[in-house]
Formats: structure tokens, sequence, C-alpha cells
């Protein structure tokens, strides 16, 4: 039994926030969606609690069958498909939690999904290696984005960009941009 790592889902949350507001341009999405990302982004290894093979599906069991003030039971339920997707499958209609949402649910959680996807790879390694991140409005266009990203002194990203890059699918998707990040000294 894992036990969960605190550290780690509040950088998790952080990143969150700074990539929410990074793409921003590309989501359009409110300030109560921001909430929804940052309680995901905060409980979306819960399920680590129960199995780590498959804790995304029981984090999505634990969150939806718990109260969570300041938020409705359809938000509750968005934030459990959020923290859902975090990794492996990506969002699908044929997945039933994720046929159970409204069209404009589903679009809200495929973005929100694909922000908490890179941030988590961006701590893939659970030591705050990523410091902050921005985006690069000279160096993005209509098919890319890029984020700057500050490192830690002497910190090694090989690990941290190559999961992030892989868990971009749902963001390539969704955004329909590559993702591309440039790690400023």
């Amino acid at each position: 039994l894992q036990v969960e790592d605190w550290p780690h889902a509040r950088h998790v949350g952080y990143l969150s926030t700074q990539l929410f507001e990074a793409t921003f341009l590309l989501h359009n999405l409110d300030t109560q969606a921001l909430r929804q990302l940052e309680r995901a982004a905060l409980l979306h290894n819960t399920g680590m609690l129960i199995e780590s093979r498959r804790h995304h599906k029981h984090s999505f069991r634990l969150i939806k069958d718990t109260h969570l003030p300041d938020f409705t039971d359809e938000e509750r339920y968005e934030i459990a498909c959020i923290a859902r997707y975090h990794r492996r499958a990506l969002p699908d209609s044929s997945h039933e939690e994720f046929a159970a949402l409204s069209r404009n649910a589903r679009k809200r959680v495929s973005a929100l999904a694909a922000l908490l996807r890179i941030a988590d790879a961006l701590d893939f390694n659970h030591d705050g290696r990523v410091l902050r991140l921005v985006v690069e409005p000279e160096l993005s266009n209509q098919r890319v984005w890029t984020l700057l990203l500050w490192v830690r002194p002497l910190a090694d990203l090989d690990e941290e960009l190559e999961h992030a890059y892989a868990k971009a699918d749902l963001f390539e998707k969704i955004f329909r941009h590559k993702l591309r990040f440039v790690i400023q000294d």
C-alpha cells in the first residue's frame, strides 16, 4: 500500500495552475474550471491508496464518492473524471464515466485533463525540478505552443520531458497545437 505523496500533489497543482494560465488563449475556461483543475491535481493520485497499477481509475471512484466542500455534485464528478484521465487512456465516449457527462462538460474535462497530464509528467520524479513555466508567444503560432521552463539548478529534466511529450497526446488532440518545451537558463 502506497501513501499519498502530498508534496508531489501540491507541485502538480502549482504547475497545473501555471499551465492553465499559459494556455488560456487555447481553452478560454473560467476560474471555476481552474478550481476544478486545482482540486483534480491535488487528488489525482488518491487511488494509490488502493492500487498503483490502476490508481487513476481508483482515484475516479474515490473522488466521485467523496463529498468535496465548495463543489456541486456535477463539479465533483468532473473533478473525478479529470483525475481519471491524468494517465493512460484518453477521454473517450465509449468510457461509461465520460459518456455520462454533458457535451460541454466533456470538452472541459478533456481540456483540463490535458493540462493535468502534462503537469504530472513535469514532476515525474516527484521532486519539484520544474520551478515555473510560462507561454512564449514569440515561439508559438497556429501549429506550435511553446512553454518556457525554469528548472532547479543542476536538475536533469530528461525523464520529465520524455513523459511530458508522451502525455502531450491529449493536449495536441484537444488544442490542435504541437507542444514544445524550452528550458530557460
